[in-house]
């Protein structure tokens, strides 16, 4: 592999969702429940522990991440299609049927977007969680 390809996949894979610290919530669960204290109980786990991460990375990625990534998906197809702004309602009907149309292809567009790039989630869910 030449130096500009192994250049390439970095730019790549820093831009991944599961590269971002926040984004590997399996990763985390596993690290806070199932890791030792000891430095020699983890250095003996260490030929277990290898492929446990590594099945816990490819969860995170290929499931957990695009899960997470719906309802923002989903929040910003609603906002764009079908949340009125200020609009008459003639133009609000000649619009539904143009919106149910593209609906599909938006979200599915976002999703995948958000899937896999690290977006920060939507305004309105983290002023959820900060007044909890």
């Amino acid at each position: 592999m030449d130096r500009s390809t192994a250049a390439f996949a970095l730019a790549v894979l820093a831009a991944c969702t599961t590269v971002r610290d926040d984004s590997r919530r399996t990763m985390h669960w596993l690290d806070a429940h199932l890791t030792p204290e000891s430095a020699g109980a983890r250095a003996a786990l260490l030929p277990v522990a290898i492929p446990v991460g590594f099945a816990a990375f490819l969860t995170d990625t290929v499931a957990v991440n695009p899960a997470c990534a719906v309802d923002d998906a989903w929040g910003d197809t609603v906002d764009l299609l079908w949340t009125s702004r200020e609009e008459s309602t003639l133009r609000r009907v000649l619009f539904t049927p143009l919106a149910a149309v593209a609906t599909p292809f938006v979200f599915g567009g976002d999703w995948l977007f958000r899937s896999l790039v690290p977006v920060d989630p939507r305004r309105e869910d983290r002023e959820d969680k900060e007044d909890r």
